[in-house]
């Protein structure tokens, strides 16, 4: 039996550069997948029951809040209201917000009648 040494072969720099930036496309590829699995599983959890049951609790939060402090406005004025509102600071008016939310959003305390 014959042996053969087999000699190393030396890779150039473009080489070596070219198998790295494969491997990064590669590595970004997978982190890709991932995150999209991620924003499926997030977009799953948003329409569960529980999640729409919050945000509908939520959105009479707002409606009650909204009459208590304007019950002559309507959507016209509530959104020339969001436009003035942008050019302050975000905490300042989630502060705010989150203070009238507590006192006006509220649901009335006490028996009320049954619809239907």
């Amino acid at each position: 039996m014959e042996e053969v040494t087999k000699k190393r072969v030396r890779r150039t720099a473009e080489q070596r550069l070219a198998d790295l930036e494969k491997k990064h496309a590669e590595m970004m590829e997978r982190q890709r997948a991932a995150i999209a699995r991620i924003e499926e599983q997030k977009k799953r959890l948003m329409q569960t029951p529980s999640v729409r049951k919050d945000k509908l609790e939520e959105e009479k939060r707002f409606a009650r809040a909204a009459y208590a402090l304007a019950p002559e406005w309507d959507h016209r004025h509530f959104i020339a209201a969001l436009e003035l509102a942008l050019a302050e600071d975000a905490e300042t008016l989630q502060n705010r917000g989150e203070k009238l939310l507590e006192e006006h959003g509220k649901p009335r305390r006490g028996r009320r009648p049954r619809k239907g």
